[in-house]
């Protein structure tokens, strides 16, 4: 007795799913996914950077004597070098693996979060210099 292969068995073809073909862009999509864990490894590197020299930015206050600078935009300034970059960073941290849980191009996301972090922390820069009233 002798049985008869599954149907749409075609002899010579892979028997097993580890011979079978690739999938169409499996490739890209490895691609992606490394192109990204690697990017969003850089911006975490990148904005803990910022974030610690951010800190050392409160001391550009020490040489204001009396009314001789804007404390107040020296705060505004300091409070967004400080918590606009990784604000920024977390959320391009979510919405690359909401892309890659999805199955989209992801690894734009942390490339366009961290321009869109170093841009806060200049504007955060030039706040407290503005405040210097040099």
């Amino acid at each position: 007795m002798t049985t008869q292969p599954p149907h749409g068995f075609e002899p010579g073809e892979p028997s097993s799913p580890a011979l079978a073909p690739k999938a169409r862009g499996a490739g890209r999509r490895t691609a992606d996914v490394t192109a990204s864990i690697i990017l969003l490894t850089a911006g975490l590197i990148g904005f803990a950077l910022l974030a610690f020299v951010s800190l050392f930015f409160a001391m550009m206050s020490d040489g204001c004597y009396g009314d001789s600078c804007d404390t107040g935009l020296m705060s505004i300034g300091w409070l967004i070098a400080l918590i606009a970059p990784p604000a920024v960073f977390i959320v391009a941290v979510a919405w690359t693996i909401i892309r890659l849980t999805r199955r989209k191009t992801a690894w734009w996301v942390p490339l366009v979060g961290g321009v869109v972090g170093v841009v806060f922390w200049l504007i955060g820069v030039g706040l407290m210099d503005a405040g210097l009233r040099r």
